[in-house]
């Protein structure tokens, strides 16, 4: 049982390096970087790029040595209170056989991002216990960054060390049970595809008693129902308490949709776990998303089927 290590509160005036350990940002979204720079100094942080933030080669934001150092820099420094991912895409697995986590054992500081960095989150959590945070990044496009209310959810989290309330569902989300129960564990997950990438590897997420919090984008059902059957056939789904669903939206459909034929595959792959399941959750590739601290207690309640499924965390996720 890893023993999870809680960040320090962010807090005015902190420094906070912000990296690019995946995919290149392409030319035209700068102002979208530019954008997310300025919400960071407008909660009172200070934003130090790393030194290869707006390198490119190929697919990837610079070479594995490159990205990787700005990580390492990010860890090590302590002047450094935080890691901010600019985007995903691809790249971070390549890293991980390269990182030196001990920094973070001492001198604990959030990573924030998701989709590919899903991968980084997992790793930190399984070398040091590292309690990380899975949620829109630094450029996040305009069209996708969070409300106001869901860019409050994240900075409570990072900043406040209270007992934490129950997560606020936009008026317009309808999370809705699958099968019906109500678990405690702790949240583990992240992106589909990143979860099965992991699997095999040394950090492989265990899902032992946890809330497995799953999402993806532009996935043809096929795929969800293949990963999801990885999930099953390597017994991650059996040892889970419960199953919590982001948003799995397809490309030629509207963010926050659901494909009826996905959702088919999400019951058949899912309602005959013996766990609560539940979907339809505002965090993933989406407008106004959660973020969700990897490590943390959380409760599902999905008791009844008639009604909204609803996610509590039950600690901080901060020191």
């Amino acid at each position: 049982m890893i023993a999870p290590r809680l960040p320090r509160a962010l807090r005015r005036g902190d420094k906070v390096a912000v990296v690019s350990p995946a995919s290149p940002l392409p030319n035209e979204r700068r102002s979208d970087l530019d954008k997310g720079l300025e919400r960071l100094r407008a909660r009172g942080l200070v934003p130090v790029l790393g030194k290869h933030v707006l390198a490119a080669d190929g697919y990837l934001a610079g070479s594995d040595e490159a990205r990787a150092a700005d990580l390492q820099e990010a860890f090590g420094d302590p002047k450094l209170r935080g890691v901010f991912c600019v985007r995903g895409g691809y790249g971070v697995t390549r890293l991980l056989d390269r990182l030196d986590f001990a920094p973070l054992a001492s001198d604990p500081k959030p990573i924030l991002g998701y989709s590919d960095v899903t991968a980084l989150l997992a790793a930190a959590w399984r070398e040091v216990g590292l309690v990380g945070f899975h949620g829109p990044m630094v450029a996040t496009s305009e069209s996708m960054a969070s409300g106001e209310e869901l860019d409050a959810q994240q900075q409570a989290l990072l900043t406040e060390t209270a007992r934490a309330t129950p997560l606020p569902v936009p008026d317009d989300d309808q999370p809705h049970v699958i099968t019906a129960g109500r678990a405690e564990g702790r949240l583990a997950g992240g992106n589909l595809t990143l979860v099965c990438a992991l699997l095999g590897t040394p950090w492989e997420i265990d899902t032992t008693d946890t809330l497995l919090f799953l999402e993806d984008t532009g996935e043809a059902p096929y795929r969800v129902d293949r990963m999801l059957t990885q999930l099953r056939a390597s017994g991650h789904l059996k040892r889970c308490a419960g199953v919590v669903l982001g948003d799995f939206h397809l490309d030629d459909q509207p963010l926050g949709s659901l494909d009826p034929e996905l959702l088919r595959v999400l019951r058949d792959r899912l309602a005959d776990l013996g766990r609560p399941v539940a979907f339809g959750f505002p965090f993933g590739h989406r407008p106004r998303s959660w973020t969700l601290p990897v490590g943390v207690r959380a409760r599902l309640d999905a008791r009844d089927e008639r009604a909204l499924a609803r996610l509590e965390l039950l600690e901080p996720a901060v020191r």
